[in-house]
């Protein structure tokens, strides 16, 4: 009887633990992904839910470390912005584990997570991107893009008043190469030539180009690189309204603007694949470069607004034949991402295609959130001394929230859940309240 009870009490122990431990590995995962979420500037989630699986990884659950999925959507076929490829959490394969999404906690007493909005820092949304395949290409392609799109939540008088891309932000070892000696190496400003760079052949002798300078009446005296010549690892750019010798009324840098430059660089990409990213828009997204975009509506400058480089994994010549057009700026969107303004990647080979992006996503609703849960099987300790070895289940859940005012992250208890998921093409909320 002694025996029966000490197994009795040593399983609930052992089960309690698991538990306690299940729990503070699922609550390092959703802070450090949201950690990096919100300090990226929220877009694309797969360097954020890689973060979260290493902190869970990091901590054990009855010895054995704890092991999750990132579930993370690449087919771009399910509905929602934050790339959550599943709202059910499964064991055996890990699934569901990682759900990103906005958080309002306007009202204390129903704070709601959801999956389907997306949250962001930013009023505007800018695309920053790095396209081009081998060395020297940087510049001599104008591989450089900067576009500030727009979209109903835009606020009116809204603009960009300086933009810093630095190399070395993650621990990359890059520098841009801007002239010194060489004049021919500092920044240049793009013109409107063809080709451009955002474009496409599509059969039938259809082409379609979209002009890379758009809203700048003159863009050599408005656009202005700081340095000019030497090395740095960072490239800032002032961008200056009304800065038109012969007078103008242009308002600097606004939504629906956008224009191309190049600017060479080295020494990107060196600790991944030095052969083939050095001086490659594969290295800038591999290095992790951040952008941060500098803000004001109306005057009043905003809180600046950081993203991260990613290197994306599309292959050549994938492209929309025909394209599609954002009406909000009809801007053309040749690029299977979707995104506009984004050109085609210029080469083929797993990742190094040439182009990495950062994405500044902007006009969201509520605070980023991500949660992380998981469910495992713990083994009985107490059921060895009776010779009947029993797995039992424990599962553990944890919200983390990523406040912009603040750039701070904390833990919140969670009132409505609210997970869209594909069942049959249709979105479904498992968890949350009927609707009316």
């Amino acid at each position: 009887m002694l025996l029966v009870l000490l197994s009795a009490l040593l399983g609930i122990a052992n089960l309690w633990l698991a538990r306690v431990e299940l729990e503070t590995a699922v609550e390092a995962a959703a802070l450090a992904a949201v950690k990096e979420w919100g300090d990226s500037g929220g877009g694309d989630t797969l360097i954020p839910r890689q973060v979260g699986v290493e902190f869970a990884a990091a901590n054990c659950i009855r010895s054995e470390p704890l092991t999750i999925g990132t579930n993370y959507d690449q087919s771009l076929s399910l509905p929602g912005c934050n790339q959550n490829l599943s709202c059910i959490l499964t064991e055996a394969p890990p699934g569901g584990n990682l759900i990103f999404g906005a958080i309002n906690d306007d009202d204390p007493d129903n704070v709601i997570f959801n999956a389907g909005e997306c949250p962001s820092c930013a009023l505007g949304r800018v695309l920053i991107d790095a396209t081009a395949q081998g060395a020297g290409n940087l510049r001599q392609d104008n591989g450089w893009g900067i576009a500030f799109l727009r979209d109903d939540t835009t606020p009116a008088g809204l603009r960009i008043v300086k933009i810093v891309i630095d190399l070395q932000a993650n621990g990359g070892t890059g520098q841009f190469q801007l002239g010194g000696l060489d004049s021919t190496l500092g920044p240049t400003i793009t013109d409107n030539v063809s080709p451009h760079a955002v474009s496409v052949s599509c059969p039938g002798n259809q082409n379609y180009q979209q002009p890379d300078l758009v809203g700048f009446t003159d863009p050599e005296a408005q656009i202005v690189f700081t340095p000019a010549t030497g090395l740095s690892p960072t490239l800032t750019i002032d961008f200056l309204p009304d800065n038109n010798p012969d007078g103008g009324t242009d308002d600097g840098f606004a939504p629906c603007d956008r224009f191309r430059f190049g600017a060479s660089v080295t020494g990107v990409g060196t600790a991944t694949n030095p052969a083939t990213d050095d001086d490659d828009g594969d290295g800038i997204g591999s290095d992790r470069a951040v952008v941060t975009v500098y803000f004001e509506i109306d005057g009043t400058p905003l809180p600046p607004v950081e993203a991260t480089f990613i290197d994306n994994d599309e292959k050549s010549n994938e492209r929309l034949c025909p394209p599609q057009y954002d009406p909000s700026c009809n801007d053309l969107i040749v690029h299977p991402l979707l995104i506009p303004n984004l050109p085609v990647p210029p080469a083929s080979g797993n990742n190094n295609n040439g182009q990495s992006y950062a994405l500044v996503a902007g006009g969201g609703i509520g605070k980023f959130g991500v949660r992380a849960q998981a469910k495992i099987q713990v083994r009985s300790f107490g059921s060895v001394f009776l010779g009947n070895i029993t797995d039992y289940c424990v599962q553990a859940k944890a919200t983390a929230l990523y406040d912009c005012s603040t750039r701070r992250v904390r833990l919140v208890r969670i009132d409505t859940f609210i997970c869209p998921g594909p069942v049959d093409d249709v979105l479904v909320c498992p968890t949350c309240p009927p609707t009316p």
